[in-house]
């Protein structure tokens, strides 16, 4: 896998010819199967769609994935990926 520097907290998606996606800020995997893809990124939880997807390379310590396949859209459910950190744990909120 290519080398890039990421600054924490940062997320780009690159795509090439709409058959590779490189992905940085990458945080999960969510599901995965050849025709979408869902993961939590450091800017929220973003969907690939698709066919024929398949990982060729994923490092979640550097936040960094590839994804090949036919890539149709991409979207975005949740800008705010700091919305569960600043909700608590449970215990936490019925303790409030």
């Amino acid at each position: 896998m290519e080398q890039y520097p990421v600054e924490q907290g940062t997320h780009k998606v690159e795509i090439l010819q709409r058959e590779s996606i490189r992905l940085t800020g990458v945080v999960h995997v969510e599901s995965f199967d050849e025709r979408q893809v869902v993961v939590e990124t450091e800017m929220g939880n973003l969907a690939l769609m698709g066919e024929e997807f398949h990982i060729t390379a994923l490092d979640l310590e550097k936040g960094q994935m590839i994804l090949e396949g036919m890539l149709f859209s991409l979207e975005y459910s949740s800008l705010d990926r700091g919305a569960r950190q600043r909700e608590g744990s449970f215990l936490q909120r019925i303790f409030r």
